[in-house]
């Protein structure tokens, strides 16, 4: 049995642990005065190259909005390659891989801290709530002019976004992925298939009718954009 292993002897490693962090607390403690949000984040991965002489350092926080948002040292390009490897878990990793694990972790904890009382002293709308609340004004006027039979430029252009968009993240919208990119390819794939689903079963059944599958589409997808739409109208709860 390690003779450290009393309580002294716990009160000295912890001491010891708090010493070392210190210089990079004080750091990240000086940057957090004068930067918030992202450029806090740039900021903090700077100094952290600087210290430990880094040629790379990319960094995956996580935002209540918009989900996951990848930072690279001197704002370089984040490859698709890249957010691949670096997966869906928040981290930071540095090359070479020199940095301590628990400086590592002071500043992704202190770059994680900055992002999100960025976004709540903006606040910033639940952006997928907002979408919901536009796509149900496309609903219900595309439904609108369908029913009154109006034709003309409005028509086209509501038609359009509604076959695009509005099946789509009726379904996809429910699933909150917290990833942007994929949300929005998810939403125009599953919007198309669906229609096309749709008119192929009504040709089927020797009932074609596009105004008929318009006005349907709207019905059958204006209650999950209602229902996603109303996190507008509750206070949004932020994690601590």
């Amino acid at each position: 049995m390690s003779s450290n292993s009393d309580g002294s002897g716990d009160g000295r490693v912890g001491s010891d642990d708090h010493g070392r962090l210190a210089p990079i607390r004080e750091a990240l403690d000086e940057l957090a005065s004068g930067e918030t949000g992202v450029g806090f984040v740039y900021s903090a991965l700077e100094m952290l190259a600087t210290r430990f002489e880094l040629r790379d350092a990319v960094i995956v926080l996580e935002n209540e909005s918009v989900g996951l948002q990848i930072f690279r040292l001197g704002h370089r390009d984040v490859s698709v390659e890249l957010a691949a490897k670096l997966g869906k878990t928040p981290g930071l990793v540095c090359l070479p891989d020199v940095v301590p694990e628990d400086e590592v972790d002071a500043v992704r904890q202190a770059c994680q801290r900055a992002l999100s009382t960025s976004s709540a002293r903006f606040a910033v709308p639940d952006v997928r709530a907002a979408l919901s609340a536009a796509l149900v004004v496309v609903d219900v006027v595309t439904f609108v002019l369908t029913v009154a039979d109006i034709h003309g430029p409005a028509r086209f252009f509501f038609g359009l976004a509604l076959g695009v968009a509005v099946p789509g993240w009726s379904v996809v919208g429910l699933l909150r992925l917290k990833n942007a990119a994929l949300e929005v390819g998810l939403t125009i794939a599953t919007s198309l298939s669906m229609i096309m689903i749709l008119a192929q079963v009504m040709i089927t059944v020797s009932l074609w009718h596009p105004v008929a599958l318009e006005e349907i589409v709207c019905l059958l997808c204006l209650p999950s954009l209602i229902v996603q739409a109303r996190a507008l109208t509750r206070q949004p709860v932020r994690r601590r």
